[in-house]
């Protein structure tokens, strides 16, 4: 497989993808990468770091997609095969730049050592993120990495990393020279890794290591980009019934820049996540309309159990089976847009969107009695 040539598109997670593969101990597991709708800016600066071979600094509110821009790249390049290529090393608060490279387990040694069976150092080296993705890394096949929320660490944290970004290189401190054998002493990358480095903005950044980085602004997303969004989540729904919801969000989201007592602007997660608990009473909904045709039709009885199914695998409804629940349930997805405003609908909402702002959901809840 060679994905030199293969230009990032934004166009293999148009809606969840779903697939099975094994994993390092020979078990079947099941994955589903949800939706990501790219902008045709953002598409353009990932081609624009794998041309320059930079490291791609993304920053923009929390919930706004930047964690998950690593991910849907490298499905694009790699489809299901991707965990093969794609590393994520998430920074807290107590995270060394060292840790992203290797580890050497001193306690398993000194163990060893006590009882006369210490062995090569090369042993005891375990590889972190960047390690990894160092060592499979090359011009066909690029490994992708995601160095999540920098901001997190230490202010010398990111200055730490400067000489691997730049050259490619590590050294594993405990191999000296003359013990060399496998795991030689410095590390080098054959091809530059994809890096993607999210930021919160929780602490500035070095100007060493922002020159050595490209950067993008994730932006909140117009009402038509945000429209695609949920309709790439929830394809089963109908048009009518996503205009709605993202009218009704972007009216408080207004409110809320508006209030005194907020401090956060919501995010496109939040959405989702209000979409998400009103498609669990549409999806019950749709078992209840589904039970009723079922007994007055019993001929439909195989197309509703496909549906019926879906549902008991927790599986994303995908677009044959949405064009099926409308076939057999037309009028559904419409009745939703009118109960998106029905008081039950509505209270969910303040909740789900502004979480711990207790001042502000009194407000909305105040409103909307």
């Amino acid at each position: 497989m060679s994905v030199q040539n293969k230009r990032y598109e934004g166009t293999s997670l148009k809606e969840p993808a779903s697939f099975s593969y094994t994993d390092k101990d020979g078990k079947v597991q099941s994955e589903t990468i949800p939706p990501y709708i790219p902008s045709a800016e953002l598409i353009h600066v990932v081609d624009l770091m794998r041309i320059l071979k930079r490291p791609l600094l993304i920053k923009g509110a929390p919930g706004s997609g930047k964690t998950r821009l690593s991910k849907a790249v490298a499905y694009e390049l790699y489809g299901s095969a991707y965990r093969d290529y794609y590393f994520e090393w998430n920074i807290k608060s107590t995270s060394k730049a060292k840790d992203g490279l290797y580890t050497f387990d001193y306690l398993e040694r000194l163990r060893d050592a006590q009882d006369k069976q210490a062995l090569h150092p090369e042993q005891y080296i375990r590889k972190g993120p960047l390690g990894n993705a160092f060592e499979v890394s090359t011009a066909a096949t690029p490994a992708i990495v995601l160095i999540d929320e920098i901001d997190k660490a230490d202010i010398d944290f990111p200055n730490d990393l400067l000489l691997e970004l730049d050259q490619l290189r590590y050294e594993i401190e405990e191999i000296a020279p003359d013990q060399e054998k496998q795991i030689k002493r410095v590390q080098r990358a054959a091809y530059p890794p994809i890096i993607f480095i999210t930021s919160n903005e929780e602490k500035e950044l070095p100007p060493a290591f922002l020159r050595r980085c490209l950067f993008y602004y994730i932006e909140f997303p117009e009402k038509g980009d945000l429209e695609n969004i949920v309709q790439a989540n929830f394809p089963f729904l109908k048009s009518e019934a996503v205009k709605s919801a993202v009218e009704r969000f972007y009216g408080l989201r207004i409110e809320m820049k508006k209030h005194p007592n907020t401090e956060k602007e919501v995010s496109t997660s939040e959405l989702l996540d209000w979409m998400r608990a009103i498609t669990h009473f549409f999806e019950e909904k749709v078992k209840s309309e589904l039970g009723k045709l079922l007994e007055q039709q019993p001929a439909k009885r195989p197309e509703i159990e496909v549906i019926l199914k879906a549902f008991e695998e927790n599986k994303p409804l995908d677009g044959p089976l949405s064009q099926q629940i409308d076939a057999l349930l037309p009028d559904l997805s419409k009745e939703l847009a009118v109960d998106l405003e029905s008081k039950d609908l509505k209270d969910l909402y303040p909740y789900l969107l502004v979480k711990s702002l207790n001042d502000f959901k009194i407000h909305i809840l105040k409103n909307n009695a």
